[in-house]
């Protein structure tokens, strides 16, 4: 019988802010996967968790590149899909833990339809997870909607046509991985007047945590770990 995937959403970066099923899950896992940009780098997920998961658990990177290149994702899709497939014929169950909520934006949904697909045999439980832009809009004291009002979550920013329809029609916009060609994104906010309806959040519930409303105060460099959020009735 093989064993069951769990895939973890650990919330944006705060251990505090792990959900109580994600905790309970963790505090029993003996096979746990977490996900690096690279071989050997740090791992925010593994951060997050560290301190609750058991002492005699196998912790195993799984590499997800930062790339855009469709054959390097798939090809680094597949190896992990491997790595943990291999767990779960054992009759073991596997824990995949990913940064924010599984989701929205995560490249671990990949590996569990490679999963679903190739080991039809295993089971899979996805345990959601506080999302970066929720923690974000609570730091900053923002109410992201209310009533009839539009929520758009944006993470793309090649194609401008499509990014100013979206500025357009939504109530509120919330512009993840600003580091992404975060000039274009500022002129363009500028350009339509939105710009002292935004708000700069970087590295939230982390150190170093920055909230910034004056955007002549933005830093020079852009943080990976970095939104903006326009609310068009005003951020407060």
């Amino acid at each position: 019988m093989a064993g069951k995937l769990y895939i973890i959403g650990a919330g944006p970066g705060d251990p505090g802010l792990l959900t109580v099923h994600a905790l309970e899950l963790l505090q029993k896992a003996r096979r746990v996967f977490i996900p690096v940009s690279g071989e050997g780098r740090e791992s925010l997920a593994l951060e997050i968790i560290q301190d609750h998961i058991s002492a005699d658990a196998s912790v195993t990177e799984l590499v997800f590149p930062m790339s855009h290149d469709r054959k390097i994702m798939e090809s680094a899709y597949r190896k992990n899909y491997l790595l943990i497939s291999s767990v779960l014929r054992t009759g073991d169950d596997a824990v995949l833990v990913t940064i924010g909520d599984p989701s929205t934006y995560s490249t671990a949904w990949q590996v569990l339809r490679l999963v679903q697909q190739y080991a039809p045999e295993a089971t899979c439980e996805v345990v959601p997870g506080i999302t970066s832009y929720a923690a974000a809009a609570a730091c900053a004291g923002i109410q992201l909607t209310q009533g009839h009002e539009s929520l758009a979550v944006v993470s793309s920013y090649s194609d401008v046509r499509k990014l100013e329809a979206v500025i357009d029609c939504a109530d509120t916009i919330v512009f993840l991985k600003t580091y992404r060609q975060r000039e274009m994104l500022l002129e363009l906010l500028r350009s339509k007047g939105f710009l002292d309806r935004c708000v700069y959040i970087s590295r939230c519930g982390l150190s170093k945590e920055s909230i910034i409303r004056d955007f002549s105060l933005l830093p020079k460099e852009a943080d990976y770990f970095s939104m903006i959020i326009l609310k068009k009735g005003g951020i407060g």
